[in-house]
C-alpha cells in the first residue's frame, strides 16, 4: 500500500526545469535510495514530501495518519538543553508521559486524603499508558541510539551549544530515529558518522518497521539496504528494483537495449526518408505521402526511440612524471598526544612504491592528524618521519583549505604552475566547468565544485604519491566512480583516509586501523577487514563457550 505519492509533478527554478510530469509512489516497508547528479532535485523531492515546497503542477499526497520524519542538514536545538534533554524530546509521547509521571510523583508526596486518591488513580492511568507504549524500555533505547551514532556518555550532560557540527548532526539523527516515524526521509545520513556508526545505522534501518527513503552517495549502504533505487535524471525518474549493484547492472542492460533499438529505428527512418525523397513526385507519390505521414506521426509520438543520453562525468587521469624510489615512507616510533589523551605511541610503519594504503578508525582517533603529521603540518611528541627519494607528493585536504578563497578558477590552476590560459581552460573543462564558470572565485563554489578544482590541480601536478583525506566527500556517485577509475590506473603510491567503504574496497589493498594508542597494519581492503573482525569475534565466543562448559564439567 502506498503511503506517499507524487502525481504529474512539475517544478521549475527560473528557467531550469527540475521535474516534468513526474510520478512516484512509496510503499509500506520499502527501503528506497534516491540517486542522481548534484542538483538533480533529490532534496527538492524530500521537501515536497514534507510539505516545505509545493509543486508548480501536479499533486503530492501523504497518508492521513502517516507520520513523516525528515533529517535536516542544519538542525536547530534549544542551546541550554543537554544532549540527554534533546534526545528525550525525540521520544515524543513517551517523553511527555515520563514527565507527567514525575509531576504526579511530586504531587503524591504532597497530597493527602481524597486528593491523594485522585492523584494516585491518575498516576496509575498514565503509568499504564506509558507501559503500553513500551515506556520501560525507552531509557535503554535512547542510550543505545546515542551510543550507536557515536555520541558517547561523556557528551550526554554537555549543553548543545558546545557541540561540534558533526555532533549536532548525530544528535539530530538520534532524535529522528527515536521519534519512530512511519516514513523516514534521510538526506546523506552517513555524513559525520565514523565506520562503526555507519554499520550500526545500517543495522538499525534494516530492522526499522516503517518505510525509509534516503539520499546517499554511500554505495555500500545502498547495496546492503535498498530494496529499490530511484534515479533522478533529466527531469524524470527511473525506478529499479533491488540494490545499487542491481541498478547498475540493469541500467547498463536497459541502455544497451535502448541504443540498439534506437540505431535500428534510425536506420529504418533513413530508409523511409530515402523512399519519400525518390518517389514523392513520381508514380508512387501516393505511397510516398502515406509513408511521410506515418513518419511524422512516429517522430511526434511515444514510439520514437530516444538516443541514450550520455551522463556527464569528470575526466580524470592521474599520470606521474617520474618514478619514485623503492621505499616511499618510513615512520619510526611516532607518538602524538593532546594533553592527557594519547592518539598513538611509538608507532612504526612503512610504505613501498606502488602500495595503496587506507587509514580507518573511529572519530577522534587521529586519522587526519596522522596525515598532517606525515606532511609536517602537525607537530608530534616524538618519532621520525622519513620520505624516500624522487618523490612528488600531493596532499588532498578534506577541508580543501589549500585553495585560496580569493582565486578565480583559472588562478587556482595557474598560480605557482607553468600553465597557459588554454591549458587551464582545458583542464577545468575535464572537471565539467564551463567558460562562464571560470571568473568565479573559490569562496563562491560549493563543496563539490571545490573538490573538482582540487582534482584539476592534481591532474596538472602529476604527483607520484597521493595523500588523500576523505577524497570522496562532496563528490556525487558519478564523480566518485571517475576518481576510483583514475586511481585504479595510477601507477604511484596512495595513502588515504576515508569512511567510504565502497571506495576503500575499490582503491586500497592495505589498511592502517587506528586503535589508540596503537595502529594495526592489515593486509587487505575494508570488506576483508570486516570479515576478519567477524571471524575473530566468532572464534572468541566459541572459545569462551568452550571454557564455560569445561568449568561446569
Amino acid at each position: 500500500m502506498a503511503i506517499a505519492s507524487l502525481s504529474k509533478v512539475e517544478k521549475h527554478f527560473g528557467k531550469k526545469v527540475l521535474f516534468e510530469n513526474l510520478d512516484l509512489s512509496i510503499y509500506e516497508g520499502e527501503r528506497v535510495g534516491f540517486i542522481g547528479d548534484n542538483g538533480s532535485g533529490k532534496s527538492t523531492l524530500f521537501k515536497m514530501l514534507t510539505g516545505q515546497l509545493k509543486p508548480d503542477a501536479g499533486t503530492v499526497s501523504v497518508g492521513r495518519n502517516t507520520k513523516v520524519g525528515y533529517l535536516v542538514q542544519n538542525p536547530e536545538f534549544e542551546p541550554t538543553n543537554t544532549v540527554i534533554d534533546e534526545a528525550e524530546l525525540g521520544m515524543g509521547k513517551l517523553h511527555d508521559l515520563a514527565h507527567a509521571m514525575r509531576d504526579l510523583e511530586h504531587r503524591m508526596a504532597e497530597a493527602g486524603g481524597d486528593e491523594l486518591d485522585r492523584v494516585l488513580e491518575r498516576y496509575q492511568n498514565v503509568q499504564h499508558e506509558f507501559d503500553l507504549a513500551g515506556g520501560y524500555a525507552w531509557q535503554h533505547k535512547m542510550e543505545a541510539t546515542l551510543l550507536g551514532v557515536g555520541l558517547g556518555r561523556e557528551t550526554w550532560e554537555q549543553t548543545v551549544s558546545v557541540l561540534s557540527g558533526g555532533q549536532r548532526s548525530r544528535l539530530a539523527l538520534t532524535k529522528l530515529l527515536l521519534s519512530e516515524p512511519d516514513l523516514l526521509l534521510l538526506d546523506e545520513p552517513t555524513n559525520h558518522l565514523d565506520l562503526a556508526a555507519i554499520e550500526w545505522l545500517e543495522g538499525y534501518l534494516a530492522d526499522f518497521a516503517g518505510a525509509v527513503v534516503l539520499i546517499s552517495h554511500d554505495r555500500y549502504l545502498l547495496d546492503r539496504l535498498a530494496t529499490r533505487i530511484v534515479w533522478l535524471n533529466r527531469a524524470q525518474i527511473d525506478s529499479y528494483p533491488g540494490s545499487y549493484s542491481a541498478y547498475v547492472e540493469q541500467r547498463e542492460l536497459n541502455e544497451l537495449t535502448q541504443q540498439r533499438a534506437y540505431e535500428l529505428q534510425q536506420k529504418d527512418i533513413a530508409k523511409q526518408e530515402e523512399f519519400i525523397r525518390r518517389f514523392k513526385a513520381g508514380q508512387r507519390s501516393k505511397e510516398a505521402k502515406g509513408r511521410e505521414k506515418r513518419l511524422e506521426r512516429l517522430k511526434e509520438g511515444e514510439d520514437l526511440v530516444r538516443r541514450v543520453g550520455t551522463q556527464q562525468k569528470i575526466n580524470l587521469s592521474l599520470n606521474s612524471n617520474q618514478r619514485a624510489g623503492d621505499r616511499v615512507l618510513q615512520v619510526r616510533e611516532l607518538s602524538k598526544s593532546f594533553g592527557d589523551r594519547t592518539l598513538w605511541e611509538d608507532v612504526s610503519l612503512e610504505i613501498a612504491r606502488g602500495e595503496r594504503v587506507g587509514i580507518i578508525g573511529p572519530n577522534g582517533s587521529g586519522k587526519t592528524t596522522l596525515l598532517k603529521a606525515l606532511m609536517s603540518q602537525e607537530p608530534v611528541n616524538g618519532g621520525v618521519v622519513k620520505w624516500g627519494a624522487n618523490l612528488s607528493v600531493a596532499y588532498y585536504d578534506q577541508r580543501l583549505d589549500m585553495l585560496n578563497p580569493s582565486h578565480t578558477l583559472t588562478d587556482a590552476i595557474q598560480v605557482g604552475r607553468n600553465v597557459s590560459d588554454k591549458s587551464a581552460r582545458e583542464v577545468l573543462a575535464l572537471m565539467l566547468f564551463r567558460n562562464d564558470d571560470l571568473p568565479k572565485t573559490i569562496d563562491l563554489l560549493s563543496g563539490g565544485e571545490k573538490a573538482r578544482v582540487r582534482l584539476a590541480q592534481l591532474l596538472i601536478d602529476r604527483p607520484n604519491v597521493l595523500v588523500l583525506d576523505e577524497p570522496t566527500n562532496h563528490l556525487d556517485i558519478a564523480s566518485r566512480e571517475a576518481l576510483e577509475a583514475a586511481l585504479g590506473e595510477f601507477e604511484g603510491t596512495i595513502l588515504c583516509v576515508s569512511h567510504d567503504r565502497y571506495f576503500l574496497d575499490q582503491s586500497v589493498e592495505r589498511l592502517w586501523v587506528l586503535t589508540p594508542p596503537g595502529v594495526t597494519d592489515f593486509g587487505g581492503n575494508y570488506s576483508a577487514w570486516v570479515e576478519k573482525q567477524r571471524s575473530d569475534e566468532k572464534r572468541a565466543k566459541e572459545t569462551a563457550a568452550s571454557g564455560s562448559k569445561g568449568r561446569k564439567g
